[in-house]
Parts: C-alpha cells; sequence; structure tokens
C-alpha cells in the first residue's frame, strides 16, 4: 500500500502542470511575438571580410620580403664571385712583381760581376808590355788639359783653352779606354761652360780703339766760326748818279759796319776752342784711348767703363754733334761700351784632377772598379 500513494500523486501533478501551461482563456488577446532570426549577423560579415583583406595584404608583404631577400642573396654571391676573382687577380701580381724582384736582382749582379770583370781586364791590359803607348797618351792627354788651365787663367785666352780641351778629348778617346770616360765626361762638362760663356773680341775691339785714335785729328771740333757769313747778296746801290759827297758817305759808313756787327741771339754760343785748348783735348782722348785699351787687355772693366764714358762726354761737348763723322765715332763707342771685358772664368781643372788620379791609381795597382766609386755630383 505504501507504494501506490506516490504514483497518484505524481500523476495529477502532470494534470496540474498541463492547465497552467495552457492559456487560461483563448478570447483573451496576448502582444505579437517577435520573428526569430534565421541568418548571421551583418557584422560577422564585415568582420570577415576585413579578415580576409589583412591575410591578403600579410601575404603580399611577406612575398615582397622573400624576393627582396633573394634579390639580395643574389647580389651578395656575385660580389662574392668578383671579390674571390680580384683576389685571384692580386695575388698573381705579387707573384709577377716578386719574380720581376728576383730577376732585377740577378741582373744587378750579372753587371756588377761584369763591371768587376771589365775593370780587372783593363788593369790586366795596361799592364801588358804594348801599354807604353798608353802611357803617352796618357801623359799627352794631361799636357794639353794642363795647358788649358794656364791658357784660361793667366791669358784669358778662352779660344785657345777650348781648342786644347778639344784636343785633349781627341787623344783620350784614342787611348779607347773606357776607364777615361770619366775624364772625357768633364773635359765636356767643361766645354759647355766655356762657350756658354759670351766670347769677347779682344783684338777686333782693340783695331776700333786705334781707328778711333787715328780720326780724332779729323773730328769736326766746336764751331769753328762764331757768327756765320751772310749768304744773301747784298743790294746794289746805284750811287752814280748820286752827288759824290753821297758816294764818300756811303763807302766810310759800309767800312766802319763791316768792322763792327752788333747782333742779339736767344741762345747762348760755345766759345771756340783755341788751338792749344784743341790740341790738349785730342792728346787727353789719344790717352784715354790708349787706357782702354790696356784696361781691356786686363780685363779691369770698370776702367774700361770710365775710359770710355770720358771720351763720349768730350765727344757730346766739344765736336759738332749733326756730322757724319761724330755720328760714327758715337756710334763705335756705344758698341765698345756695351762689351763685358771681365766674364766670369769657368772652373776647368776637373778633367785634369780626375786624369791625375786614374793615372795615380793605374801607376800604383789600386785600380778602383766602376761599381765602387762614388757617383758624380
Amino acid at each position: 500500500m505504501s507504494n501506490e500513494t506516490p504514483i497518484d500523486t505524481d500523476i495529477d501533478t502532470s494534470d496540474t502542470a498541463t492547465d497552467v501551461s495552457k492559456p487560461a482563456d483563448a478570447s483573451v488577446s496576448t502582444p505579437a511575438e517577435k520573428p526569430q532570426r534565421t541568418g548571421p549577423h551583418p557584422l560577422s560579415w564585415i568582420n570577415l571580410v576585413l579578415m580576409l583583406g589583412l591575410f591578403a595584404v600579410a601575404a603580399y608583404a611577406g612575398y615582397l620580403g622573400w624576393t627582396q631577400q633573394q634579390t639580395a642573396q643574389a647580389d651578395i654571391a656575385v660580389l662574392r664571385d668578383r671579390l674571390e676573382q680580384a683576389q685571384g687577380v692580386a695575388a698573381e701580381l705579387i707573384k709577377r712583381e716578386q719574380q720581376m724582384i728576383a730577376q732585377a736582382q740577378r741582373l744587378t749582379e750579372s753587371a756588377d760581376s761584369l763591371q768587376q770583370q771589365v775593370a780587372h781586364n783593363t788593369d790586366r791590359l795596361g799592364k801588358l808590355p804594348g801599354a807604353e803607348r798608353q802611357d803617352w797618351l796618357l801623359a799627352e792627354a794631361e799636357y794639353l788639359l794642363r795647358l788649358a788651365n794656364q791658357r784660361l787663367q793667366l791669358e784669358r785666352d778662352w779660344s785657345g783653352a777650348v781648342s786644347m780641351l778639344t784636343a785633349a778629348d781627341n787623344v783620350l778617346l784614342e787611348t779607347r779606354n773606357p776607364r777615361m770616360n770619366v775624364v772625357r765626361a768633364d773635359i765636356a762638362r767643361e766645354l759647355l761652360a766655356l762657350r756658354a760663356v759670351p766670347a769677347i773680341d779682344n783684338v777686333g775691339a782693340i783695331t776700333r780703339l786705334q781707328a778711333l785714335q787715328q780720326q780724332v785729328t779729323s773730328l769736326p771740333w766746336m764751331p769753328e766760326k762764331l757768327i756765320e757769313e751772310p749768304t744773301g747778296e747784298q743790294p746794289v746801290e746805284v750811287l752814280e748818279q748820286q752827288a759824290w759827297y753821297w758816294q764818300l758817305w756811303h763807302h766810310i759808313s759800309t767800312s766802319v759796319s763791316n768792322m763792327v756787327r752788333i747782333r742779339t741771339r736767344n741762345e747762348p754760343i760755345a766759345a771756340p776752342l783755341t788751338p792749344d785748348q784743341q790740341y790738349y783735348l785730342q792728346q787727353n782722348m789719344h790717352l784715354m784711348l790708349e787706357q782702354a785699351q790696356v784696361a781691356l787687355l786686363r780685363e779691369q772693366a770698370d776702367l774700361y767703363q770710365h775710359s770710355l764714358k770720358r771720351i763720349s762726354d768730350w765727344l757730346d761737348e766739344y765736336l759738332m754733334i749733326d756730322d757724319e763723322r761724330t755720328r760714327a765715332a758715337r756710334a763705335a763707342l756705344t758698341e765698345l761700351q756695351g762689351w763685358d771685358v771681365n766674364p766670369q772664368v769657368p772652373d776647368i781643372s776637373s778633367s785634369l784632377l780626375s786624369l791625375q788620379k786614374l793615372v795615380e791609381q793605374q801607376r800604383r795597382g789600386t785600380v778602383v772598379s766602376d761599381a765602387t766609386q762614388e757617383p758624380a755630383a
């Protein structure tokens, strides 16, 4: 019995619940129900489109980055290839340079050896019995060089010094000794130095000074007449028709006017030289010309120029300027004043000293090879 009672209670409860869920009255109006949504929300579509766009942009950016990375890797590979090629070329060049340096060292050693051999052969040739002619030639060359120095230093004979040096060079050429090339080089430099100095024609200068001396007495000195004679013809007066006392007065007045003349001039008139003054002036000019010749031979430039200037001043002061003889004398003096009678003398003793040194070494048998000699300054 106790079990059947709970079952009945459950049935009643379900009936009651069914009744409550049903409307109490069908005739009572109820508010309209909202339509139910059957699809997704619109915002979800927008979000989906935005997400797809972001995915597309990210994919394109990734593609660009991948492309640039590939290009950079290709460039790096090309640069590496070029760098390897350049390193290979540099290594080849370094190898060639080392080979050339080694070859240059071998050539230098060979040249030194050849020079020593040439010096040894030259020394041996100098000691042969047939070398006496070489000694005579060297002695002749030394004598010519010594004579050239004396001509230049003592006599100032430039042309003679050039001739002596040229003859010494020809003698050294005849020896056919390569050790004499050093002396020949010194001779060549000395000849060039001598020819570079302006030449002095002493003979021509003295000849012109002597010609001026001969023309001193024939030069036109200052005006021989202070007043020139009238060149016009005097009017001739016809006095035959005048009375005798008028003719007498005309003769007396003409005679007096010829004896005394008074003229006025705007420029000063130089007084003519007296015969004694003209004689002494000519003698002074002779002495100045003699002095100029002596100064020319002694190469005293100051005395030479001073003498010629004195003569030039006298020509301007006491000679007729407009005369052709004066112009000729002035031109000769101007040319003589332009000459340098004391040029600087070059030193030509280097060749003589070099030859004496080589001859002494050969005589003592202490010939030094050219490779060990110091280079010429």
